[in-house]
């Protein structure tokens, strides 16, 4: 049996509970499906492949499939893998490369379907949506695992150790298709289930391939978290016409909208965006839309989305080959408006032109807009960044076929007088650096805030009448004035008041252990008496080393096994062990009964019988009650 994820993180507060959390969901309860919490919203249906993965058996795959248009070797098995979730047969047939009882591909049957945007050219972030091959390894018999904020995004990454193998054919070693299928199925928002060959169970025998095929425990899941597939969830069932950029594709289907539909298509630039066509109508009764493909358009797939919002808005998702056609052209530009704004930038302004779908960048002079929209093929929306007062920039857009440039076409004008109202939060702990809101009537060109005549550091404004800033730390506890400058200046008086949350102060060195780590412990949040709590957080533990953790009131120094223990006399202990990454965290909060003033000592001490004296050791930490 090999784990698809295998992660364990204990926890402890000074009540002594101590808890274990798996990397991809909450433990396994006796129920069957187990949710994760959240979900992935209609923004966030995109996905894509980079195929950094090794080994030959990997990309073994070099035969084309028109269901899997630009798409080989370890890209085209993950495809698969996630289209297993779809609502529907894939490309009307389901037509694939499952397992088990149903060897088609589509069998989720609820209001959700992924929308492949292309091959990637890296790993991407913790919400990237990107699938991926992990070069370092995982660690014990973990095969991969999903990362991220669910309803925010995701990456899954394979972990190294393993014969990847990617079929379609006989698979040895161990099946990138099945394994894809239930990570994205963590990527959904599902758990682990405790129904033996669920494709969502902990755990995979032989080489994986019957995970491809999601069972009927996986589906009561998906259903759950997204709905039965609504009877009036809009679903394609052909595409034909002319499938080059430029030219008319008609997509044929059922439910829909008369007007406001979308065209979604896959972007050529691979990079977690989607091409979108807006406005469209429909004939036959909400069973026809004829679209353009527009420029920019690649190889992946169409998915209609209807007038409305919700999961069941979205079609599934549709294969096509996108053509060459006429081909991208590069952008022309012919207006900004409007054509001035403060030197602070944030001034929202349309960019009017041609072949502006696929745009990569807008400059005003030399800097990037701060953000843009591509409304259209004529028009673009975008926020100026701030710039020299009083002076003439040009603007520039670019795409990935060439650039144009409007000489010029924006000026600079003075900035307002800053003008500030409100400080958020208004208090803060006298150590600094708690992230600081200021509002007002004016922030633009703001060059400094101060606190007390200290300046706060990582000043950045978000918009005109909002600033950001770390505040610095305090001289002493109680209120200062807070004073922006910029065009003129502007004070809030007491508009800031330094408190102090106790601190954390580490105590000489431990003893390191067989990995060559000394454990580190150290603390960071709130010891004040009923306060909001606080975290210690140790690393560089040897990986599952069980352990104690010993608390003191007052500061000793008894030798202990060649090194030094500073909680003496103990006055509580309790056990701890140590994650698959070799840390423990114990939160934990200070009772309203414990007097100001006091400290309390903490060490921790592990079982690592490969260390000199069997134990390695971390440093002492004492817990200053404010």
């Amino acid at each position: 049996m090999k784990n698809l994820t295998k992660k364990t993180l204990a926890a402890a507060s000074l009540a002594v509970a101590v808890t274990a959390v798996s990397l991809m969901s909450v433990p396994s309860t006796t129920a069957a499906f187990t949710t994760i919490g959240g979900s992935l919203s209609t923004s966030q249906r995109d996905f894509r492949v980079f195929n950094n993965f090794t080994g030959g058996a990997a990309n073994n795959n070099t035969t084309a499939n028109a269901s899997f248009p630009g798409a080989l070797g370890a890209e085209m098995s993950l495809w698969k893998g996630v289209i297993e979730w779809a609502s529907e047969p894939w490309a009307g047939t389901g037509l694939g490369d499952g397992a088990g009882s149903n060897p088609n591909l589509g069998d989720g049957g609820a209001n959700f379907d992924a929308h492949y945007n292309g091959e990637h050219t890296a790993a991407g972030n913790s919400n990237g949506n990107v699938i991926s091959f992990q070069t370092a390894s995982c660690g014990g018999s973990t095969l991969a695992f999903m990362q991220g904020p669910i309803s925010d995004g995701w990456t899954i990454k394979f972990c190294p150790g393993w014969s990847w193998q990617d079929g379609p054919g006989t698979v040895s070693g161990v099946d990138i298709q099945g394994v894809g299928c239930h990570e994205y199925g963590h990527a959904l928002g599902l758990g682990h289930t405790s129904t033996s060959g669920a494709t969502m169970f902990a755990s995979v025998s032989g080489s994986g391939v019957a995970q491809r095929s999601i069972a009927s425990d996986d589906i009561a899941g998906v259903q759950s978290i997204y709905g039965v597939k609504s009877g009036t969830k809009p679903r394609i069932t052909s595409l034909s016409g002319s499938f080059d950029i430029g030219t008319s594709l008609t997509i044929t289907g059922v439910n829909f909208s008369t007007t406001g539909n979308e065209a979604w298509f896959t972007d050529v630039l691979h990079d977690g965006t989607k091409i979108i066509v807006s406005g469209l109508s429909s004939t036959g009764g909400g069973t026809q839309i004829v679209v353009t493909v527009p420029s920019g358009a690649d190889d992946g797939t169409v998915i209609v989305k209807k007038s409305g919002s919700g999961n069941s808005s979205l079609s599934d998702a549709w294969p096509i080959d996108v053509g060459s056609g006429a081909g991208p052209q590069p952008p022309a530009l012919s207006s900004v408006n409007p054509p001035t704004g403060p030197a602070g930038g944030f001034t929202e302004v349309v960019i009017t032109g041609s072949n502006l779908s696929g745009v990569t960048d807008v400059d005003f002079g030399t800097s990037n807009a701060k953000s843009f929209t591509v409304d259209s093929s004529t028009q673009i929306t975008a926020v100026t960044p701030s710039g020299t007062p009083l002076a003439l920039v040009d603007v520039t857009v670019t795409n990935t076929v060439g650039s144009d440039t409007l000489p010029t076409a924006y000026f600079y004008t003075g900035n307002p007088g800053v003008n500030i109202s409100t400080v958020s939060p208004d208090t803060g702990n006298i150590s600094g650096g708690d992230l600081i809101t200021i509002t007002g009537g004016n922030v633009l060109g703001v060059t400094s805030v101060t606190f007390g005549g200290v300046a706060g550091t990582n000043l950045n404004i978000v918009a005109p009448d909002e600033l950001r800033v770390n505040a610095p730390a305090g001289a002493g506890a109680g209120p200062v004035d807070v004073v922006a400058t910029g065009v003129g200046s502007d004070t809030i008086v007491d508009g800031y008041t330094y408190t102090s949350n106790g601190a954390f102060v580490g105590i000489g060195s431990g003893l390191a252990g067989t990995n060559g780590f000394v454990p580190f412990l150290s603390g960071g949040g709130d010891l004040t008496p009923g306060g909001t709590g606080f975290n210690m957080n140790t690393v560089g533990i040897k990986a599952f080393a069980p352990g104690v953790t010993f608390i003191s009131l007052s500061q000793g120094a008894a030798p202990f096994k060649g090194g030094v223990l500073y909680t003496v006399p103990i006055l509580l202990q309790f056990d701890v062990t140590a994650s698959l990454f070799g840390t423990v965290v114990i939160p934990g909060v200070i009772d309203i009964s414990i007097p100001n003033g006091i400290s309390f000592f903490v060490q921790q001490v592990f079982s690592d019988v490969g260390a000199v004296k069997g134990v390695s050791m971390s440093n002492g930490l004492e817990l200053q009650v404010p």
